[in-house]
């Protein structure tokens, strides 16, 4: 059995067999644990194969396999054949596992989020640097995985830095940010946009400005975060 042949963490090759397998072996019980196996060991190049066999192989074992190895991927690809599956497969148990499916991949996407460059007319480089780290932070605490910027995601968040100032008086330094999110689904459309600031003040001249300014930055950071998990439920 394929279980055997291709134990977790396994080099590429053994993924290369897994695919040769799904798409030409006779068995189908081999073509069913095939489907199983690239689910389990993350091999998103394996969603193409999942999904022709998905809509293809003539074994409902093997199709409901497909589904499954789609919703473990988490790959947000899967998203089209699983609806279709979910709706036109003539078996169905077919249908309802490529249900199940769906709802698990759509669960997994949605906390899967990739973070742009910050951008806003106000603050330089070192300040939209600080928003990220801090969006970044503070997204993983709300439960949200911070993915690369090319990994599959559920949403692209896009940060700007919209105020920064810095007033002194009276001997007092005062940092007023304001700071928003837009987050797109993976249609390209917008699924939310969310606003915060803080304003902080400390004693002293501009010589600490940066590091108030990230404080500052990072209270925002914090609210963004609290409403983006409230809206991207």
């Amino acid at each position: 059995m394929l279980a055997a042949a291709f134990p977790a963490g396994a080099a590429d090759p053994l993924v290369e067999r897994a695919l040769e397998a799904l798409q030409s072996d006779s068995s189908l019980k081999v073509r069913t644990q095939a489907a199983l196996v690239l689910g389990q060991r993350g091999a998103r190049e394996a969603v193409p194969a999942l999904t022709r066999a998905l809509a293809a192989d003539e074994s409902p074992a093997v199709r409901i396999a497909a589904a499954s190895g789609l919703a473990r991927l988490a790959d947000i690809a899967g998203k089209e054949p699983l609806e279709a599956a979910s709706r036109a497969d003539p078996d169905g148990a077919v249908r309802a596992a490529a249900q199940k499916a769906l709802a698990e991949l759509l669960s997994a996407t949605s906390r899967a989020v990739a973070l742009d460059e910050p951008q806003g007319r106000a603050g330089d480089a070192a300040a939209r640097a600080a928003l990220k780290d801090s969006l970044a932070r503070h997204l993983r605490r709300q439960g949200f995985s911070v993915v690369g910027a090319l990994e599959p995601a559920g949403y692209r968040l896009k940060p700007s830095v919209l105020e920064l100032e810095i007033s002194i008086a009276g001997g007092k330094t005062t940092i007023a940010v304001k700071a928003s999110v837009v987050a797109v689904d993976s249609q390209g459309k917008m699924a939310a946009m969310v606003e915060g600031g803080a304003r902080l003040r400390a004693t002293g001249g501009t010589a600490g400005s940066a590091q108030l300014a990230a404080r500052a930055l990072d209270a925002a950071a914090v609210s963004l975060s609290e409403d983006l998990a409230a809206r991207l439920r």
